[in-house]
């Protein structure tokens, strides 16, 4: 009930709750909307939270959730992105200088990067966010996901290899 202290959690864990939902569904006001949705639910159910996982992970999987169901509700399925500072991140225009062909080409690398998560199954790409972008260990996507750490890691492994496999067969 200290509104301070869920400030705290708040500012700590926004960002991620936020990332993890937009690769998840693809669309900014939508990530924000269920990043608010989350923090409201973990407010009414903070005092029920025992404890045996991570404040992280415990919102992701709140936020999972919630991914999940507007995912279901979509009589559409939209595009995902990457979310601008990963981008930058992966694609630094800086680190390649000026070079007009070479720009085309991170253009073109960024485009087939989004076709490729927006191709995998929903399930892969929580795996891939949720470890390669989220940075969660096994055993954290183990909780978020409620399933045993053997299962994260041999899902992991199928969706990265689908990616892999999608990729290639793209740029070929």
């Amino acid at each position: 009930g200290d509104r301070e202290a869920f400030g705290v959690l708040y500012e700590r864990y926004e960002r991620s709750v936020y990332r993890y939902a937009y690769h998840l569904l693809g669309n900014a006001d939508e990530a924000d909307d269920i990043k608010q949705d989350t923090f409201v639910k973990a407010y009414r159910t903070l005092p029920g939270f025992r404890g045996e996982c991570s404040l992280l992970t415990w919102l992701l999987k709140i936020a999972g959730n919630l991914c999940r169901d507007r995912i279901k509700s979509r009589s559409r399925r939209s595009e995902v992105g990457l979310i601008p500072e990963l981008e930058a991140t992966l694609f630094d225009k800086g680190s390649y200088g000026s070079d007009p062909a070479v720009e085309v080409e991170r253009q073109e690398m960024t485009s087939t990067v989004h076709r490729v998560l927006n191709g995998l199954p929903q399930p892969q790409r929580e795996l891939i966010v949720l470890r390669d972008l989220q940075g969660l260990s096994y055993q954290e996507i183990a909780q978020v996901l409620d399933c045993s750490v053997a299962s994260v890691k041999l899902r992991l492994f199928r969706a990265r290899r689908g990616f892999k496999d999608r990729f290639i067969s793209l740029i070929k």
